[in-house]
């Protein structure tokens, strides 16, 4: 699977504070005495605290609770504070945590190799505790400011590359129709001189049609600007999946009939009914069936699909067609990019079918996600909260 993003503001991966507004504190060290000690002056600080005997249950609680900080002693039975971190880092929801490892001994090749590993910062035995409340604040703080400077460094990539793609694809989807507008614009006024009212006709239909292409390109453009700013606000109704469904085989039935295509439905969830915005919804649903109906080579049959997933549901629009390859279906959800980006392709469009019904999505609190079946064609699966 692979998910579909937005760009959103920078922000902490760890949250900053527990909800009373205290540092939390997970302390794993295998000394009973030395655990007791720091709970309690580092309590005496206002700081939340989490004991754990040994690397093993640091690392469950890890995997429990969030915490702002974790503070672990390097010399343990069941495995070292090095292989600690080491996991800890490994985990793609603790690999920012700040950590400051705890030894008994002065060194040097320890401590080198557990800055390499991750380590934020190190104290010695006998503890400070006053020093080390001082490293909790200070490790913590450049600990936020790195995760900030990374995420703002990573939306600057984000919107850098969203640039160069909106260029590329202007440079096509502007130039053609503009093009087509002018010189069927020109033959029509020459049709019109020598009377051939049906050769004028089909000009102008040339050209509506271009207009129309131009005013859909801006139209997806404004769109996704909305979604990003937070001008649109879903509403609030109850939807049956099968509502959905109607609106998909009388909106696009005879396009996809013509270019023979049928429409298959498989809907396993009963009566159920769920909220959301009917017309922002069956608009991204569009978007997924015209993507069949343009890009999936030799298709056959469209399935829709509405089928319960644990507390949630799935609309799934399912092709039979000759699918994607994996780094095209990646391109292909982001903003302003295709499978095919060169000036050259034969597709029309901003490439802003997938990006838009994922931001629906996620006005919805779901998500988009996008695969290839085995033997058949592209499967794309709109997930929503069963709950809103």
């Amino acid at each position: 699977m692979i998910p579909a993003s937005l760009p959103v503001s920078a922000r902490p991966t760890q949250p900053a504070a527990s909800e009373n507004g205290k540092l939390r504190v997970l302390v794993v060290d295998d000394d009973p005495i030395y655990r007791e000690t720091s709970r309690m002056f580092l309590m005496m600080q206002g700081r939340d605290v989490t004991l754990a005997e040994n690397g093993t249950a640091g690392l469950r609680k890890l995997g429990e609770a969030h915490f702002d900080i974790l503070i672990v002693d390097m010399e343990m039975p069941d495995m070292t504070g090095l292989e600690v971190i080491a996991k800890v880092r490994a985990r793609p929801e603790t690999a920012d945590l700040p950590i400051i490892m705890v030894t008994s001994r002065d060194d040097a090749m320890a401590i080198d190799r557990a800055y390499e590993l991750g380590a934020s910062s190190f104290v010695v035995k006998p503890v400070n505790w006053t020093l080390l409340d001082h490293y909790l604040r200070f490790v913590c703080r450049a600990a936020r400011n790195e995760t900030l400077a990374r995420q703002a460094q990573k939306q600057a990539e984000l919107l850098g590359q969203t640039k160069d793609n909106l260029m590329s694809v202007l440079r096509h989807e502007m130039k053609t129709p503009l093009n087509a507008i002018i010189g069927f614009t020109r033959l029509a006024a020459e049709a019109r001189e020598s009377g051939d009212l049906v050769a004028m006709r089909e000009h102008l239909e040339a050209v509506q049609e271009s207009g129309k292409r131009l005013l859909q390109s801006f139209a997806d453009m404004s769109t996704y600007s909305d979604i990003l700013s937070g001008r649109v606000v879903p509403a609030r109704e109850p939807i049956a999946p099968g509502w959905l469904f109607d609106d998909m085989q009388e909106l696009h039935g005879p396009a996809l009939a013509k270019a023979g295509i049928r429409i298959e439905r498989r809907e396993d969830v009963g009566n159920l009914r769920f909220e959301g915005d009917q017309t922002l919804l069956a608009s991204a649903l569009s978007r997924l069936v015209q993507n069949v109906l343009e890009h999936a080579k030799g298709a056959t049959t469209v399935t829709l699909t509405a089928a319960r997933e644990g507390e949630g549901l799935k609309l799934i629009v399912e092709d039979d067609g000759e699918g994607m390859q994996s780094e095209d279906i990646a391109r292909c959800l982001e903003p302003f990019a295709q499978a095919d980006m060169s000036l050259s392709r034969p597709q029309q469009g901003l490439g802003m079918g997938l990006p838009i019904a994922n931001g629906i999505m996620a006005l919805h609190g779901g998500g988009l996600e996008a695969e290839n079946v085995p033997d058949s064609g592209l499967r794309i699966a709109l997930r929503l909260p069963v709950g809103r």
